[in-house]
Formats: structure tokens, sequence, C-alpha cells
């Protein structure tokens, strides 16, 4: 993304010769200031901070080439910034959150399905049909199975204050299947020990949750309830333990708890994705490349895969996905990486008994 730039202009200013005519406006066709605020804040706020990165990066590509962002945009603007994405070889992922942004910061303006993005659609899809062709593909986050996450625990001593923060955000991120953003918000009034064998820790909304109430997680892994209880005690000795701050906070070099950010908030779901990946690197993993926040909430599912556990029992089990689709997808890489076939029944028995040794052994019987 380039430097935000200072001004961006919303519209041309343009010679008028009509004359100034009284406009007639219906108020019930109007917004008061305060819905036109509420409307511009509406939806998740990770959502709305990287619909507006997107944006940014588009007024300033605009800025440079001397046109204008709007809203509205025109359709010529959006096609021609794809295509200007396109020709930079960025994944086609991003090219199509930025038809996505732009289209939502123009209804948020009041333009609904606008600009009309079927050329810029085209690019997008010509681009990411090239991508695979040559080979290449989206990463995914890998995901951190246990097997990973003893290694990157491995990584994180109990000694230090860091170390014991990071042993928490690894092991409640696995066990609550969170993402980074989930794991940011959490506070420390979201655990409960119930007793002294189990913690019920409640994960904040979650972007496919239709209620308000959250979601609670029963954890009884005595590794992850050490962990919780080691790092609640640093934040008490630092003064810092009560229970509507967050849970999860900066360290700086001497060791010391940093401060509560302005928003209330401890580290940015982008400080805990680094944190991950720096740990993941410390540990050497294989997948170290792929690794970020998000291979936490992959670790159960692909576990469980790897137990022969199906897709949609998985699902049932975790009840942290709407459909079968991801959680298919964890299935066979935990079976895979436990050296077993993902297909099953008669598929599975018929095409395992194709073994070219066998074969040789026979052609050469009497």
């Amino acid at each position: 993304m380039g430097a935000e730039i200072e001004v961006v202009h919303d519209a041309e200013l343009i010679e008028d010769s009509r004359p100034n005519l009284p406009s007639v406006v219906d108020v019930n066709e109007t917004l008061t200031p305060e819905a036109a605020e509420d409307l511009a804040n509406s939806g998740r706020a990770n959502t709305r901070q990287t619909y507006e990165d997107r944006w940014k990066a588009f007024a300033n590509w605009c800025a440079d080439k001397g046109r204008t962002p709007g809203p509205p945009t025109t359709e010529e603007n959006l096609t021609s910034y794809i295509s200007h994405l396109r020709r930079r070889d960025i994944q086609p992922g991003t090219l199509r959150l930025s038809i996505a942004a732009i289209r939502h910061m123009n209804a948020r303006a009041g333009y609904e399905r606008h600009p009309d993005q079927a050329a810029a659609i085209k690019i997008y899809q010509d681009h990411r049909h090239a991508w695979k062709d040559s080979g290449r593909s989206q990463r995914s986050s890998a995901p951190i199975d246990l097997e990973r996450l003893r290694l990157m625990l491995a990584c994180c001593p109990e000694e230090t204050i860091a170390g014991r923060r990071d042993r928490a955000l690894l092991l409640l991120g696995y066990y609550m299947r969170a993402r980074a953003s989930e794991l940011s918000k959490l506070r420390i009034a979201d655990l409960t020990f119930v007793s002294a064998d189990l913690l019920v820790a409640t994960k904040r909304v979650s972007k496919n949750d239709k209620s308000d109430a959250g979601r609670e997680y029963e954890i009884d892994d005595p590794d992850c309830l050490a962990a919780v209880r080691s790092w609640l005690a640093a934040l008490t000795d630092a003064g810092q333990a009560d229970r509507h701050l967050p849970l999860l906070r900066s360290i700086d070099k001497w060791g010391n708890v940093g401060p509560v950010s302005p928003r209330g908030w401890g580290i940015a779901r982008q400080t805990v994705n680094n944190l991950v990946k720096r740990i993941a690197a410390a540990a050497e993993l294989d997948v170290v490349e792929d690794v970020t926040a998000h291979g936490l909430r992959a670790g159960v599912p692909t576990d469980l895969g790897a137990s022969g556990f199906t897709a949609g029992e998985i699902k049932e089990i975790t009840g942290d996905w709407s459909s079968t689709e991801v959680v298919e997808k964890y299935r066979k890489v935990g079976l895979r990486r436990a050296g077993k076939r993902t297909d099953s029944g008669a598929r599975a028995r018929a095409l395992s008994m194709l073994r070219v040794r066998e074969r040789e052994a026979e052609e050469k019987a009497p």
C-alpha cells in the first residue's frame, strides 16, 4: 500500500453555466447526520479497516494518475485500477478484494451497486486462471497442529514474561479455534476457571455468529490451564489484572507490560499474527513460510482429521464452521500428515491393492 496522501478530492469541479435553481429535496428521502455516521461505521471493525486500506491504495493510484476516485467511482477508473494490479502480478485475491472494497465505499456514500464491476471481474478472472495455469496458487495458512504447536511452545521460555504471554496466546488460539482478531479482543473477564481442572473461555462475537452472545469453549488441557494461570499471575504482578483489561499485551525489551491503547485494546490483530510468525520461524517449522495466526484456528480440525473423524463430524464437534468445505480441507491435511489416504471405503481399498512389486512377482511366478 502506498503512502497515504493528504488530500483526496471526492469529485471534479466543473463550470456549470446553468442558472442556479432551487432544488427540492424530500426530507423523507435523506438520512439524518447521525444515521449517515452510523452507516459509515457499520460492519465489522476488521472488515471496515481492510476495505479502507484497499480504498486508500486505490485513491493513491488515482491521485498519481490524475484521476478522481470518487465516490461515485467511474467504471473506467475501477477497471483501470484492477488492470494496474494485474500487470503488477498482484495475487488474484487482492484484485477481488479491491473490487469489493471500492464498491463497498461507494455504497456507504449512497451509490449502491456502483460502479459496474463486470469489466473488472473479467480481468480478475483472467488473472486468477493465469495464476493457476502457471502452477501458482494463493497461499493459505498452514495448520498449526499439535506436532507443530509443541515445537513452537518449546521456543517460548516460561521464565520470561514474553514467553508466558506467547504460551497463553498459542494454546488459547489452538483450543478456541481463534482468529487473530478474536485473540486480540480477549479480555481477562472472558476467562473463568470454573474448577481447578476446567477453564471456560468466551470468544467475542465471530463473523459467522448470528447472535451477540459470543461462544464458549471448555478447555481442560493441563498445559493450557497452566499457561493461562502463569500469564494471569504476570499481569497481576504488573498491576494489570483488572477483569475489564485486555488479556494479551505488548511487552517491551525490559519485560514491562505495555499500555492499553486509547481504544482499549492490548495488541492489534497484526501484532498477534507477527508474534505467531516469529515463533514459527524460531521453531524452524517445516511450513514456516506459510504460517500465520490463522493456522492456530486450523489446528484442531487438522488433528481430528488425522484421527479419522469425517468433515461432518468435525463440524459438529467444534461448532466453528457453517459448512464442511473448509473443514474437509483441514481433514485431508491431517490425514496426509499422518501418512494416510484421504479417500475411504471401496475406493481406498481398491486403489490400495495396486502395487508394482506384487505385479512383478505374479509375472515371474511359474
